[in-house]
């Protein structure tokens, strides 16, 4: 209990984001890792799209191939923690292991990113992944994720990755939250939506046709697609499904 202590002790006292993860690479590090990194993952950058809000001490030579290699988008550790609570080691991603053959196959973006951390020294991780609502009542995802570079077998022992872990991930990603919010500006506010247009987008989102949603609306397809093209108009989208996307993401309609 004193080593859980005096981490979230550590995380309280940290006035801003670079004492908070000063004291985040401290604690990891006496558990026997390498380096640490603090990912934003509420959204993931493709096609040379801004790199989201991240914190790391990994070497400079690795962090910068990754970053020119365009990879934070396709990193399936990235991608499995946005999508899952559970804790996770890399051997839990499929492509973690070798391609079958004994060689390494395709080297598809995904399996790019396995490859390259292996060629810089990091054999394994411990991937926590964390979520939270920020102070706007919006989702907010990030990872913690932590680089391993002895005998991949030696991660598997307990006292390498206490059951503690997790809760002092969940209490880092808060303040971390806290401390950018402090030293952030104000949000924008979203769109407001009216019922009609909610209702219509709301129906699509579950599959239904323009004419289904008419029907179901009592009014005519020209209505619904009235409604569509003002939601859309609002959201600053050019497509049905991606006003979706963005309408679910700011909690305007729930799926």
């Amino acid at each position: 209990m004193q080593k859980i202590e005096e981490m979230l002790s550590a995380f309280t006292s940290a006035g801003t984001l670079d004492a908070l993860k000063t004291a985040l690479d401290r604690q990891v590090a006496n558990l026997g890792f390498d380096a640490a990194s603090y990912v934003d993952v509420r959204r993931l950058p493709i096609a040379e799209e801004p790199v989201p809000f991240y914190q790391t001490s990994l070497r400079p030579d690795f962090l910068e191939t990754y970053l020119a290699e365009d990879l934070l988008g396709y990193d399936p550790v990235v991608n499995r923690a946005a999508t899952t609570n559970a804790p996770f080691t890399w051997a839990d991603v499929p492509e973690f292991r070798p391609a079958k053959g004994g060689g390494r196959g395709a080297r598809n973006r995904a399996r790019q990113v396995m490859d390259i951390a292996r060629d810089f020294g990091y054999r394994q991780g411990f991937v926590l992944p964390l979520h939270a609502v920020d102070s706007h009542g919006f989702p907010a995802s990030a990872l913690i994720s932590l680089f391993w570079r002895q005998e991949p077998e030696l991660l598997d022992r307990p006292e390498h990755r206490p059951a503690w872990l997790r809760l002092a991930g969940s209490f880092y990603h808060e303040r971390a939250l806290n401390l950018r919010r402090e030293a952030a500006l104000p949000p924008l506010v979203p769109p407001s939506l009216t019922d009609r247009e909610r209702e219509c987008l709301v129906w699509a989102c579950r599959g239904k046709t323009r004419a289904e949603t008419a029907d179901i609306m009592g009014v005519s397809d020209r209505t619904v697609e009235f409604h569509l093209t003002n939601t859309m108009r609002k959201l600053g989208v050019h497509s049905k499904y991606h006003a979706i996307a963005v309408a679910v993401q700011l909690r305007l309609i729930a799926p």
